[in-house]
């Protein structure tokens, strides 16, 4: 599992110093071109393990997704991830809130950077924030509602976007319809 950036010194939030017990870059296969953006390290997940999306019951049901399309070898931590799996803000906010637009900004330039690195063809904003950023970047624009646009297929110049409702929000149906909306989007990538 490759983490690209290492920063531990990023002071800019003084109300997510506070808070966090340490900066949570993404990590995962760099080379595979696909990227999975949350909105920010849950207080009882990846703020402890250091892991986007590992520790807690949103990083379980991401991990079974993963599974279920080819994108993890097994639900473990030591499992081979064929994506690569970020935030949109690095530190968990206090109290597990959301982060604020002032916090996604100053976090902008970490995001931009993996980005920058991977060059996506896929990207699967995971909440509302990430498909926001995802959205503003590629798109130009906001592209509204998550829950409205879950496991929908948009497109920019060079990038594939397919929204994920947040895991602690999701239901049997929407994971259903996320896995049915991947599966053609990675194997038409794998296939030779």
């Amino acid at each position: 599992m490759v983490t690209l950036l290492h920063n531990q010194e990023c002071t800019r939030c003084p109300a997510l110093v506070a808070s966090r017990r340490r900066i949570v870059h993404g990590c995962g296969d760099a080379e595979s071109g696909i990227v999975f953006i949350g909105e920010a390290p849950g207080r009882y997940g990846a703020d402890q393990t250091g892991i986007p999306f590992w520790g807690d019951r949103s990083g379980r049901v991401l991990r079974r997704m993963l599974v279920r399309i080819g994108l993890a070898s097994d639900e473990t931590a030591s499992a081979t991830l064929r994506c690569f799996i970020t935030n949109a803000v690095r530190c968990c906010p206090p109290g597990n809130r959301m982060p604020t637009p002032d916090e996604i900004r100053a976090c902008r330039e970490w995001l931009h950077m993996e980005l920058d690195i991977i060059k996506p063809y896929l990207i699967v904003p995971v909440g509302r924030i990430a498909l926001r950023e995802v959205g503003m970047r590629y798109l130009g624009r906001d592209p509204g509602s998550i829950r409205a646009l879950h496991a929908t297929v948009l497109r920019s110049k060079r990038i594939t976007i397919l929204p994920l409702i947040h895991p602690a929000r999701i239901s049997r149906a929407d994971i259903q319809a996320f896995v049915t909306a991947a599966q053609p989007l990675i194997d038409e990538r794998n296939e030779p």
